[in-house]
């Protein structure tokens, strides 16, 4: 499965990135699925011609799952809704671009956007067909498995593109 980068229409940058990788945090604990790793991700680009940090939207999504095979992608949304955040998650069948499995969660505040994401994304494992017992035992809370605050983590996401600029 490969990890679309979030449409994000907050306006908060901060949400840029760390979305993304708060989610493949998550998804990453499970044994049922497979996520494409971010450096097969960056090749697939350069053979297509394209810059190695090119966004991942859709339909570049799309693209790659083809190119190397995966059967599935994953989309995601923040939108801003008042003082709330809706998160939408969207498994998507790579081969026909038919929905297989949504997950929408919302959040009261910014605070706690990395929660209502974690509640979201466990929802979505089992949509996906992963059992309860197996969501429950390889479910550590982002808050856990990541830092809670988003400041944090936009700047773990920023060291993370410098040091693979450097490479």
């Amino acid at each position: 499965m490969l990890l679309a980068d979030f449409v994000n229409t907050t306006g908060d940058g901060v949400f840029d990135g760390t979305l993304k990788q708060a989610l493949a945090t998550q998804l990453e604990q499970s044994p049922y699925l497979n996520l494409l790793p971010e450096s097969r991700v960056r090749e697939a680009l350069r053979f297509m011609g394209r810059p190695e940090d090119q966004r991942i939207t859709r339909d570049v999504a799309r693209e790659i799952c083809v190119r190397e095979n995966a059967k599935a992608m994953l989309t995601g949304s923040i939108a801003s809704l008042g003082s709330h955040y809706v998160i939408s998650l969207a498994a998507v069948n790579a081969q026909t671009g038919d929905s297989i499995a949504t997950e929408q969660a919302e959040s009261e505040s910014k605070e706690q956007v990395l929660k209502s994401l974690d509640k979201a994304a466990t929802s979505l494992r089992s949509k996906l067909g992963e059992s309860l017992p197996s969501v429950q035992k390889f479910a550590t809370p982002l808050e856990q498995a990541t830092t809670s605050s988003f400041r944090g983590a936009a700047g773990l996401q920023q060291r993370a593109r410098r040091a693979h600029a450097f490479r």
